[in-house]
């Protein structure tokens, strides 16, 4: 925006009615709030991109889905930890009969609100393997999935709200101007270009700044669209993946 526009826009506002100017103020504060949402989803999107591609990697490197989980590996800012951590609590919730504790190589590891216990170096006898109920744990991780897919989804609505409340507020404030303009020179009596060039100009303001609002939120809100059903994609298919482990390590067949 170059220095003729803003004097412009800056003309346009001063001149307007207070009506007017109310109006154009709530569009700037929307802008705002839906340019810091827009920075505020990019880096969190970043930050889960980089974090899910870390996970994966320490994830893949053990043998024993459960390994991490065992040795208290945190990454709590990581969705797919996060996912991890459900099934993997689920898993380990299923062995330890009676609440009494079981004693395992290396020491002992205390489960959920029960001193249920695992095994720290050596694999989970057989006699135990059929214990995993594949279905259950397929069920806890979806609520995993879609619990992070409601964090990653808050405030997208306010971006919507901008698309399609915008344009129509800024219509509001222009039809309100013209009105204004119209209805005063029904009063004059008169026509002048110099009495009706500035209202008009006040009034096409709110248009201006409702179109500001809403075009950058139009893009943001399918960038983030896009983006969600990404990141969606990807922790359904560590689901899958961590399920298909779980099976290999810990279910007979």
């Amino acid at each position: 925006m170059n220095v003729v526009t803003a004097t412009s826009l800056l003309w346009a506002f001063e001149r307007a009615d207070l009506q007017g100017k109310v109006i154009v103020i709530i569009l700037a504060i929307g802008s705002a709030l839906t340019w810091t949402l827009m920075l505020t989803k990019w880096q969190q999107f970043r930050r889960a991109q980089h974090t899910a591609a870390a996970f994966l990697t320490q994830f893949r490197r053990e043998r024993d889905p459960l390994q991490l989980f065992i040795n208290n590996y945190e990454m709590s800012d990581c969705p797919l930890y996060n996912i991890y951590k459900m099934g993997a609590e689920e898993v380990s919730s299923r062995f330890g009969a009676g609440g009494t504790p079981k004693p395992v190589t290396g020491g002992y590891k205390t489960l959920g609100n029960g001193p249920q216990l695992l095994e720290l170096d050596t694999d989970v006898a057989t006699t135990e393997r059929g214990v995993v109920n594949l279905e259950t744990l397929r069920n806890a991780l979806g609520r995993a999935i879609d619990a992070e897919v409601l964090k990653l989804e808050s405030h997208v609505s306010w971006l919507s709200t901008a698309v399609q409340g915008g344009p129509f507020l800024g219509l509001l404030g222009s039809a309100w101007g013209v009105m204004s303009v119209f209805a005063s020179m029904g009063i004059e009596g008169s026509v002048r270009l110099g009495m009706v060039a500035p209202g008009i100009s006040a009034a096409l303001l709110a248009t201006v700044v409702g179109l500001l609002v809403a075009v950058p939120a139009l893009f943001a809100y399918n960038w983030v669209a896009q983006r969600l059903r990404q990141h969606t994609m990807e922790m359904e298919n560590f689901a899958d993946e961590f399920i298909a482990a779980v099976e290999h390590n810990y279910v007979t067949n």
